[in-house]
């Protein structure tokens, strides 16, 4: 044990819900030996939206994800690729495009096949775009202190800052989503950035589905020779849905409710849900601010259905060549065709995910979701079914064989259709934050509350919303933010040679190359952080999120969370003042 190392943990520590972030803070915790922990999941299955639905029948590839379904090999991905080959699952290509098929998949814009190009918007976007890949950190900091942030795409491009140089709005049919401008500027930036470096690289999936991630997840939780042997296990209750949370300040443990089960006292409790799950519980007894309450029920999520149809046979492969994956992208209701990353042969039963839309395109297909009882036979005769078959039809109209809609309704076997804001384990597909979310809300959620007892926590409070590596990046995050409350450092070290977070002593792309930046020096040109703290633990710093703590503190921090630095301070180019959000260069600092 290190001269500052705590006792080793005794408390108890509840996890809300188990999804990818809660059963990764799970692992986490039990690399370390904390394994007094609770899992309450209120669905009567795991994974959250690591879901994949199974057709009836044995055949091969009978199935498809209904949710998170590929990762592509990009520097703030790598955490979900190494935890994928440490489970030990069967890691494949996703085909995100194919050179191969020729001819390509078809388009459809305006009933004419003939694809589109917005020069104008890209050639707009690309130097930002450069900005936020060359240094994130950096562009992100410069971006939010212009207030850039408060605008929307759609406001940007119309009225925004006359120095950028902006082309005006392309109408809805040139984006893959109706209604996706009206996001704020900012997460346009970020998924443009994610996309553009995703296009030169590989991209991956879980033979079997991506819900197998959980699985493998739980069983190492309850595995006893994991990550060592004689470690006890830690297992997930289902159908638990926790209803209530306070704090009990006299006994200085937070108050867990589950439905129909009396109050369960822990040391500490890590909330992993969406917005729409925390929203629904009753959280007056937590005394949250009320910038925290207000966040929770207005941080803005997006909408994502899918229809998948099971096909006797893939009749969009012309031959046993290999010309699969990729997508056809369309102004139809369907929007978007995501066809198979495998050839399993032309007439061997398939599944195609006929439509993938978001936003308002989502909510329009998720108003023919009939019926999202397990228990629902599918049929061809479905409205959705039919809208889908005809909308293939149109797409597929200028290839030869021209598919009829006889012909296709006569191939299908079955079907399934998910819209996830109608799922009331989410209440939405994933985080898209609004204008000014960014600035104004975000950096509070990266707080610990109730006196460092309880955390928030998941894809939505992470810099990569929609990705599975927000979930683990935000885990792994609020893990270390936890174990240093409690003065916990060899716990911390023991997570920094491990794989987790960034992998083997490293730190996750989130994280800033240094958990913890500190001066005790004065700023020049009357810059007074004299005994202040500056954290930067997230790479979206933000100026509220800095701590202000006098010397002797500061000092002690610093003696505990030192070991977690991999470079000198000088190795970052810029800080921002805690107060102001001015940025500045470190050079300003005095020795």
């Amino acid at each position: 044990m290190s001269a500052t190392q705590a006792e080793p943990y005794a408390g108890k520590v509840c996890i809300i819900e188990a999804g990818a972030t809660g059963l990764y803070i799970g692992m986490l915790l039990k690399n370390v030996g904390i394994t007094d922990v609770d899992i309450f999941e209120g669905n009567n299955r795991i994974g959250g939206r690591l879901y994949t639905h199974h057709f009836p029948g044995d055949t091969k590839h009978n199935y498809y994800d209904v949710g998170a379904m590929r990762v592509p090999e990009i520097p703030w991905m790598q955490p979900t690729l190494r935890l994928m080959r440490y489970l030990e699952l069967d890691v494949q290509p996703y085909i995100y495009k194919n050179p191969e098929t020729k001819p390509a998949p078809p388009v459809s814009y305006w009933y004419r096949h003939e694809p589109i190009e917005d020069d104008q918007f890209d050639a707009f976007m690309q130097p930002i775009v450069n900005d936020f890949a060359n240094n994130f950190q950096l562009a992100f900091t410069k971006w939010l202190t212009t207030g850039k942030d408060n605008f929307s795409t759609r406001a940007f491009l119309m009225a925004g800052p006359k120095d950028q140089g902006a082309p005006s709005p392309p109408c809805p049919p040139l984006i893959r989503s109706t209604g996706l401008f009206d996001q704020s500027f900012t997460e346009t930036i970020i998924d443009y950035t994610d996309f553009q470096n995703a296009s030169k690289d590989k991209w991956w999936r879980v033979e079997g589905g991506c819900q197998r991630i959980s699985g493998a997840m739980e069983s190492k939780l309850a595995d006893e020779s994991w990550p060592r042997v004689g470690f006890k296990p830690v297992t997930v209750t289902t159908n638990s849905r926790v209803v209530a949370l306070s704090n009990d300040n006299v006994a200085k443990k937070i108050s867990v409710t589950v439905a129909n089960k009396d109050p369960a006292k822990y040391d500490m409790v890590f909330n992993t849900t969406a917005m729409a799950p925390l929203q629904k519980m009753d959280l007056q007894g937590l005394g949250l601010p009320d910038n925290i309450l207000t966040g929770i029920r207005s941080l803005s999520y997006d909408r994502a259905t899918k229809v998948a149809i099971k096909f006797s046979k893939a009749w969009w492969n012309p031959s046993d060549v290999d010309q699969y994956g990729g997508y056809s992208s369309n102004d139809l209701p369907i929007r978007t065709t995501v066809y198979p990353s495998w050839n399993d042969s032309k007439d061997y039963p398939t599944v195609l995910i006929v439509s993938y839309t978001w936003a308002k395109d989502a909510t329009r297909m998720a108003s023919l979701v009939q019926d999202y009882n397990p228990l629902h036979k599918p049929s061809v005769e479905e409205p959705i079914i039919k809208l889908c078959i005809e909308n293939l039809v149109k797409l597929w109209s200028d290839r030869s064989p021209r598919p009829s809609f006889e012909t296709l309704a006569g191939l299908y076997e079955s079907h399934h259709a998910w819209g996830w804001e109608n799922d009331p384990w989410t209440g939405g597909a994933y985080a898209l934050f609004g204008p000014g979310q960014f600035k104004n809300i975000y950096p509070q959620f990266q707080l610990l509350y109730c006196k460092d007892k309880f955390a928030m926590c998941g894809e939505a409070l992470s810099s990569h919303h929609a990705w599975i590596s927000g979930s683990l990046d935000s885990a792994y995050i609020k893990t270390i933010e936890f174990l240093l409350a409690n003065n916990l450092t060899d716990e911390i070290e023991k997570l920094r040679e491990s794989i987790f977070g960034g992998g083997l002593a490293e730190i996750p792309q989130e994280m800033d190359d240094e958990l913890v930046k500190w001066t005790l020096s004065n700023w020049k040109q009357g810059w007074n952080l004299l005994g202040c703290l500056i954290l930067l633990p997230f790479q979206r710093c933000h100026p509220s999120s800095a701590i202000a703590m006098d010397a002797p503190a500061l000092q002690s921090l610093a003696k505990s969370a030192s070991h977690l630095s991999r470079k000198k301070i000088l190795s970052t180019d810029h800080i921002i003042h805690f107060r102001t959000g001015t940025l500045a260069p470190l050079s300003s600092l005095s020795s």
